[in-house]
C-alpha cells in the first residue's frame, strides 16, 4: 500500500506539472516589429448566424470564410514549436480591409447558393491591439425549382436527356457553384464518353431565372389576389431557382460532331523521330491494330489485351484512359503516349500510340542495419543487426510483360555487449532466397474477374534459414498463388486460392526446451509447423481535400482473412505438422493535414481461433505481436504481453519473444513541422503520440483450470491494455521519412493487478538524460530503461 501511495502522489505531481506547462505554452503569444504608434490586427474572429449546418459542415464553413479575408486582413502567425504562436510584423489596422473581406465572404456565400446572405464587421480599437469579429448571416439557401437542358442539337440533346437521372443538379437542393461545375464536367465526360472528344465546358452556359412569375398576374377576385399574395411570400421566405444548360456555340463547328476510330497504330518501340515513312521499321497489320516495330519485343496478344479501343467504335475518352493506364502499368514501358489525329474532311480519328520501352532487365542492393539496446532477447544485451539485399528483376519474360525478381538475403546479428563469459560475439544469423512472379492479368480464378478494372496475378515462392545460436535452427519454405485487383469503386482485393509455408524447427538445445518448460505460452508456438489454406484481403484508400486549402482528410481500410486446414486438408503433405486455424484482421487509418499540422489515428484488431485442442496456438509465425517503431512504440519489437504475463527480469537470460492469437491497439499521433532544413528536399517535423494496445492468447496455456494470465478476457481488456506516450522526430526527405521516436511506459500489463497497471515512469527534468542515455550504478539506468522506455527508428 504505501507503494502504491507514493506512484499516486508522483502521477499526480507529474501530470500536473506537464498541464502547467502546456497552459503556459497555450497562452504563449510572441509579437515582433509591430508598427509604430498605430493599432495593429492581432485577431480575427468569424461568428456565423443561421444555416441548417451539422458541426462539422459550419466548421468547415468557418474555414472558407476565413479564407476570404483581404491578405492586408489577415493575421501573419506561424507557429515554429508546438502551442507557441508568433505574429510577426502585424499589419496596421485599416476599416477598408475589412470591408473588402466582409463583401469577399458575401461573395462565398453566393457560390454555396446563399444569395440574400449579409456580413458585418466591429473592431475593439480600445488599445493597439486589435480583434475584428465578424458576424455572417446565411439567410435563406437558394433552393433548384427545375432543370432544364436545351442544347438544341438533336443528337447532343438526345444523348444528355438520356442521362438526365444522374444529374448532380436536383430539385430542392441548394445551387452551388461547385454543383455547377460537377454537373458540366459530369456532361462533357459524357459526350466525350460518346465521341465528342473535341467537346469542352466552354461549349456549355448556365442561365438561371428567380423571378417570381405570380407578381404579375392580374384578377378581379380577391380571394385570388390574396392567394397569390401569400404564395409570393412563400417564395421569399423560401427562393428558387430555375436552371436552364445551353450551347454556347464555339467558332469551330466540329467541336459539336462526334468522331469514331479508323485506324490505330501500335508503336511498342518508340523512338523519337519515327514517322510512317521510314522504311527501315517493320510494319506488320492485323485485323485491329497496325504494329510498326524496330525489334518485336512483345507479342500480339499482349498488346491487344492492354488495347480498349477498336476501329470503327466512337471515340469514347473512358476507352483512351483505360488503355493509357493499362499500358503504363504494364511495368515494361518507360512513356506511353497517344495522340489523336482527325483524319481531314471527316468525323474519323487516327490513334498512335507510342510506347517507349524500358530496360528489360533490372538490379538492385540495398544495406540494412538495426540496433537494439533491449534484453529481449536469449544471450543477448545490446543488439546490432546488419543484412544485404540483393535483387534481379526480369521485366519481360516470353514477351508478355511478365516479371520474375530474384532475391537474396543475407544477415547476422551481433551481440556487442556480452555479459556472460559463454556469449558469442553471433547472436544470429540468416540467409534466404525468394522468387516473384507477376502476371499482368487476371487469371479465370480471380472472381468476377472480367468486371476488375486492372489487375495482375502473381507466384511468389521463397526458402530460409535462420540460426538463434544456443537455442535452434529454423528452415522454412513458402508458396502463394493469388492475385491483386481493383474495381471501378477503388477497391482493391487480393486473391490466394491456395498459399502453404512449412517451418522446421531442429537443433534445439537444452536451455531453449528448459524455456519453453517453464513458459507453456510460448511452448504451444514454437514448433515445427505446416500451414496450408486460402486467403484474401480488401483495402481502400478514400481522399477528402474539402475544397479547403488548410485541410486535407484520407482514410484507409484493410480487411485481412485466411485459413488453414479447411481447404486443402487432404493434401497429402506434411500432415503431421498441419496446423488448423481461422484467422482474420481490420486497421482503420484516418489522416486530417493541416497546412503545417497533421493528426493522425489507426485502430488495428485481429484474431486467430486456432482449430484442435483447448491449449492450442497459432504457429509463431503467423502470430500477432507489438512494440517497435510501428506498433506500441514504448516496448521494444515483441516485447509487449501477451495479457499481463510478467516479464522476464532484467539480465536474465530468458528467450522472452512475445507474441499472440489476438491483438488490439489504438494510436493517435500529433505532427508538426519545426524547420525546413533544405528547402524541397528536407523538412524537419516533431510529433507527440499516445499508443494504447496488447497482445493475447485465445486459448489457455493452463489444463489444470487455473487462471491464465495471457489468456484473452473481456473483463480484463481495460486491465491489460498497455499505454505509452511520447516524442519525436521526423526526417522528411519527401520520398522517404526517417522517424525517431523515444516512448515511455504509463500503463504496464504486467503489472494489471495494481491500479490497472498505471504507473508513471519515474523520471524528472533533473535525470531524463542520465536514464536515457547512461548505464548507471550497478546497471540502475538500463533496468529503468527496460521496464519503462523504448527508443525506435523507422523508416516509411
Amino acid at each position: 500500500m504505501p507503494d502504491f501511495q507514493i506512484n499516486v502522489s508522483y502521477c499526480l505531481r507529474y501530470f500536473v506539472s506537464i498541464l502547467s506547462v502546456s497552459l503556459f505554452l497555450v497562452s504563449c503569444t510572441i509579437i515582433k516589429k509591430t508598427p509604430t504608434g498605430k493599432p495593429y490586427l492581432i485577431k480575427n474572429n468569424i461568428e456565423v448566424k443561421g444555416g441548417n449546418f451539422t458541426k462539422l459542415e459550419r466548421s468547415a464553413l468557418k474555414q472558407r470564410l476565413f479564407n476570404q479575408l483581404d491578405d492586408s486582413a489577415q493575421v501573419p502567425s506561424r507557429s515554429p514549436i508546438f502551442l507557441v504562436n508568433i505574429i510577426s510584423r502585424p499589419t496596421a489596422y485599416d476599416t477598408g480591409y475589412s470591408k473588402v473581406s466582409a463583401e469577399n465572404m458575401v461573395a462565398s456565400m453566393v457560390h454555396l447558393g446563399y444569395y440574400d446572405s449579409k456580413a458585418f464587421y466591429n473592431a475593439d480599437t480600445s488599445g493597439r491591439k486589435v480583434t475584428v469579429n465578424y458576424i455572417v448571416e446565411t439567410g435563406k439557401p437558394t433552393l433548384i425549382d427545375t432543370v432544364s437542358y436545351r442544347l438544341k442539337k438533336p443528337e447532343i440533346q438526345e444523348l444528355v436527356s438520356g442521362l438526365r437521372k444522374e444529374s448532380i443538379l436536383q430539385k430542392n437542393n441548394p445551387v452551388t457553384k461547385a454543383g455547377i461545375q460537377s454537373e458540366i464536367a459530369r456532361l462533357v465526360d459524357s459526350l466525350r464518353n460518346n465521341g465528342f472528344y473535341k467537346f469542352t465546358a466552354s461549349e456549355l452556359k448556365v442561365l438561371g431565372d428567380t423571378s417570381l412569375a405570380i407578381l404579375t398576374s392580374i384578377t378581379d377576385d380577391p380571394f385570388e389576389q390574396l392567394r397569390l399574395l401569400a404564395e409570393a411570400q412563400q417564395k421569399r421566405d423560401s427562393p428558387t431557382i430555375k436552371l436552364a444548360i445551353a450551347l454556347n456555340y464555339p467558332d469551330d463547328s466540329s467541336r459539336l460532331t462526334s468522331y469514331h476510330v479508323r485506324k490505330i497504330y501500335l508503336l511498342p518501340d518508340f523512338k523519337q523521330g519515327d514517322n510512317l515513312a521510314d522504311s527501315t521499321i517493320t510494319q506488320r497489320e492485323t485485323r485491329n491494330f497496325i504494329l510498326r516495330y524496330h525489334e518485336r519485343l512483345f507479342r500480339t496478344g499482349f498488346l491487344a489485351r492492354n488495347i480498349m479501343l477498336r476501329p470503327g467504335d466512337l471515340y469514347r475518352q473512358s476507352a483512351y484512359y483505360k488503355t493509357l493506364n493499362s499500358l503504363s502499368n504494364a511495368g515494361v514501358w518507360e512513356t506511353v503516349n497517344i495522340q489523336v489525329l482527325e483524319v481531314p474532311d471527316s468525323n474519323l480519328v487516327d490513334l498512335f500510340i507510342e510506347m517507349v520501352p524500358g530496360k528489360k532487365f533490372g538490379f538492385e542492393a540495398a544495406l540494412e542495419a538495426s540496433y537494439s539496446t533491449t534484453n529481449n532477447n536469449a544471450l543477448a544485451g545490446n543488439l546490432f543487426g546488419i543484412s544485404g539485399n540483393f535483387s534481379l528483376t526480369n521485366r519481360n519474360i516470353g514477351k508478355e510483360a511478365i516479371r520474375m525478381t530474384h532475391r537474396f538475403r543475407v544477415g547476422v546479428e551481433l551481440n556487442n555487449n556480452r555479459r556472460g563469459s559463454g556469449n558469442k560475439l553471433i547472436n544470429s544469423n540468416e540467409i534466404s532466397y525468394s522468387n516473384n512472379v507477376v502476371i499482368p492479368r487476371l487469371l479465370p480464378f480471380f472472381p468476377n474477374y472480367k468486371k476488375m478494372v486492372s489487375g495482375e496475378s502473381f507466384i511468389n515462392t521463397s526458402v530460409g534459414y535462420s540460426n538463434r545460436l544456443k537455442l535452434f535452427n529454423l528452415q522454412n519454405i513458402n508458396l502463394n498463388i493469388g492475385a491483386n485487383a481493383t474495381n471501378k469503386h477503388n477497391w482493391r482485393w487480393t486473391y490466394k486460392p491456395f498459399f502453404a509455408e512449412f517451418n522446421y524447427l531442429f537443433n534445439t538445445t537444452d536451455s531453449f526446451r528448459n524455456i519453453l518448460a517453464a513458459n507453456p505460452f510460448l511452448r504451444y508456438s514454437y514448433n515445427t509447423s505446416y500451414v496450408v489454406g486460402m486467403g484474401g484481403s480488401l483495402a481502400t484508400v478514400y481522399k477528402n481535400p474539402r475544397h479547403l486549402k488548410s485541410e486535407y482528410k484520407e482514410r484507409n481500410i484493410k480487411l485481412n482473412i485466411e485459413e488453414s486446414g479447411l481447404t486443402w486438408a487432404n493434401l497429402g503433405v506434411a500432415k503431421k505438422y498441419l496446423r488448423k486455424y481461422i484467422k482474420t484482421d481490420a486497421e482503420y487509418k484516418y489522416t486530417v493535414d493541416y497546412k503545417k499540422t497533421a493528426l493522425a489515428f489507426r485502430m488495428f484488431a485481429g484474431v486467430g481461433i486456432p482449430l484442435g485442442s483447448d491449449t492450442a496456438k497459432l504457429p509463431f509465425f503467423k502470430q500477432y505481436f507489438g512494440g517497435g517503431s510501428n506498433s506500441m512504440r514504448g516496448w521494444p519489437i515483441r516485447g509487449i504481453g501477451p495479457g499481463s504475463q510478467p516479464k522476464a527480469p532484467y539480465s536474465n537470460t530468458l528467450f522472452n519473444d512475445r507474441l499472440g492469437d489476438i491483438q488490439l491497439e489504438g494510436n493517435m499521433e500529433y505532427r508538426y513541422e519545426i524547420a525546413r532544413i533544405i528547402p524541397n528536399t528536407l523538412t524537419l517535423r516533431g510529433a507527440l503520440f499516445v499508443d494504447a494496445g496488447n497482445v493475447w492468447n485465445f486459448n489457455s496455456s493452463k489444463t489444470d483450470g487455473s487462471r491464465d494470465s495471457a489468456q484473452f478476457k473481456f473483463k480484463n481488456i481495460y486491465k491489460e491494455l498497455g499505454v505509452s506516450a511520447g516524442t519525436g522526430f521526423r526526417f522528411d526527405f519527401q520520398y522517404l521519412i526517417l522517424r525517431i521516436d523515444l516512448g515511455f511506459r504509463f500503463k504496464r500489463p504486467e503489472l494489471a493487478d495494481v491500479n490497472s497497471g498505471w504507473k508513471a515512469p519515474g523520471i524528472g527534468f533533473d535525470d531524463v538524460l542520465k536514464k536515457i542515455f547512461t548505464r548507471g550504478v550497478n546497471d540502475e539506468y538500463r533496468i529503468w530503461r527496460y521496464e519503462n522506455f523504448n527508443f525506435s527508428i523507422g523508416i516509411n
